[in-house]
């Protein structure tokens, strides 16, 4: 039976596609059969990513393809010709997203640090529970996270913004992605963050993946 993971959140540049990514490349290399959904219809910004990757010829070679409507995609599902299915959603909050988070077995919610992104966030995430999507299903991920802070500070900030959702129940995935140059760049030639050749940002970044890849395990018993 394929299973699917959806990345979504209310507004743009909150790195959904950054996470899809690397989530691909984690599950292909585990040899999972996995499809990147892209339903980006404008900017199909995984399957432009996917292309520089195999134009670079860096593997494993991932599997794209786009989609224009969440049935398409439970469609596809219901074929069972693949292990997984990453769903890559459009930008903002729409009728789709509560479509496709219905068929989805996990849902990931990128935020940032700040009070506008994560009470966007929050009521999104609200917004599906009242839909009738179960919030054990539903993690937040803090991504995109500024690194110009001292670290104090941004072990200040990661704990007020773990404070702002610890009332609600969804899970919090430990750690944070960190906007660097080093991610941006592995990204702009085909490398997903999780494969970038800096150590330190990419360890960072594969910490928070893995967290994903368990919440995930321990909604389905797979790994």
């Amino acid at each position: 039976m394929t299973q699917s993971i959806a990345v979504m959140g209310s507004k743009g540049g909150i790195t959904k596609s950054t996470i899809v990514r690397a989530l691909s490349v984690a599950y292909t290399v585990a040899e999972w059969d996995t499809l990147i959904a892209d339903m980006e219809q404008g900017q199909a910004t995984s399957r432009k990513f996917v292309s520089r990757r195999e134009e670079a010829g860096i593997l494993p070679a991932l599997n794209v393809k786009s989609f224009g409507a969440v049935s398409l995609v439970e469609r596809e599902l219901k074929t069972g010709n693949n292990d997984l299915i990453i769903i890559d959603c459009p930008a903002f909050a729409t009728k789709s997203a509560i479509d496709t988070a219905l068929i989805a077995d996990l849902v990931v919610l990128p935020t940032g640090f700040s009070i506008d992104d994560m009470e966007s966030t929050a009521n999104f995430a609200n917004s599906l529970v009242l839909q009738g999507i179960s919030p054990d299903k539903i993690c937040i991920v803090f991504s995109g996270i500024d690194e110009k802070k001292t670290q104090t500070a941004r072990d200040k900030d990661y704990e007020k913004s773990c404070d702002y959702f610890s009332p609600l129940p969804y899970e919090v995935i430990n750690g944070y992605i960190p906007r660097l140059p080093s991610l941006r760049e592995a990204q702009d030639v085909g490398r997903s963050i999780i494969e970038c050749t800096f150590p330190g940002p990419r360890a960072k970044a594969d910490h928070v993946i893995q967290g994903i890849i368990a919440k995930f395990e321990s909604l389905t018993g797979d790994i």
